[in-house]
């Protein structure tokens, strides 16, 4: 395994790529949330796509709505790579370990001495930051780059109704007029109404990858 660390200073950020220049997401069929002996505090529903697919897929028609409120309104940094939450985990570990910086109070030195945070270049080249969790357990505190390859920068707002459209869609619940889909599902998810379908490009685009699956459940 080759990974490569960024130095802070040298880390520039480049303009989020179209959302249809996505390789499609692999859907991975093994539990995505299980406890990990690792260190890492990551939250996958809001920076793993693959593993927020597969909560849904798990989840009863009734209780996706609630789980969808719990993302929040602001924007994050959306993984929509091929590496599952385990292989991210390994590699990171691997990396801190190579450095001797893996047990706390190494690895909050380097930080210290890094103004904060460093950024992990994965196997398939995408940009993960590592800053101290507050969380005496769970340390590391773990999330995708903004920009990185293989990410997107969303907001929950759009998701959340990419998402919702997807499981009404899988479920057979749409009426077929894509504006009136759009606001019934929004109002279920407490948000406001489009008013016409050119606003509803961007969601558009996030359904589109969602549909670029390795799935057909979802």
């Amino acid at each position: 395994m080759v990974v490569e660390w960024i130095p802070r200073k040298s880390t520039n950020e480049q303009p989020q790529q179209p959302l249809t220049q996505l390789k499609a997401v692999v859907f991975y069929t093994d539990p995505l949330l299980k406890p990990t002996p690792i260190p890492i505090l990551f939250n996958p529903l809001k920076h793993h796509l693959a593993a927020l697919q597969h909560m849904l897929l798990q989840s009863e028609p009734s209780e996706i709505q609630q789980k969808l409120l719990a993302l929040g309104n602001s924007q994050m940094d959306m993984y929509a790579g091929e590496l599952d939450t385990t292989v991210i985990f390994n590699e990171v570990r691997n990396w801190l370990q190579e450095r001797g910086i893996y047990e706390r109070a190494a690895y909050a030195a380097f930080l210290v001495q890094q103004h904060g945070y460093a950024t992990v270049v994965l196997t398939d080249t995408s940009r993960w930051i590592l800053r101290m969790a507050a969380d005496q357990q769970l340390y590391i505190h773990l999330h995708p780059g903004r920009y990185s390859p293989h990410t997107f920068r969303v907001k929950a707002t759009a998701l959340k109704t990419a998402l919702a459209y997807r499981v009404a869609e899988r479920h057979r619940l749409l009426m077929g007029d894509l504006l009136r889909d759009l606001n019934v599902l929004r109002k279920d998810l407490q948000l406001s109404p489009l008013r016409s379908t050119a606003e509803s490009s961007h969601i558009m685009e996030i359904i589109d990858l969602l549909r670029r699956t390795g799935s057909e459940e979802i």
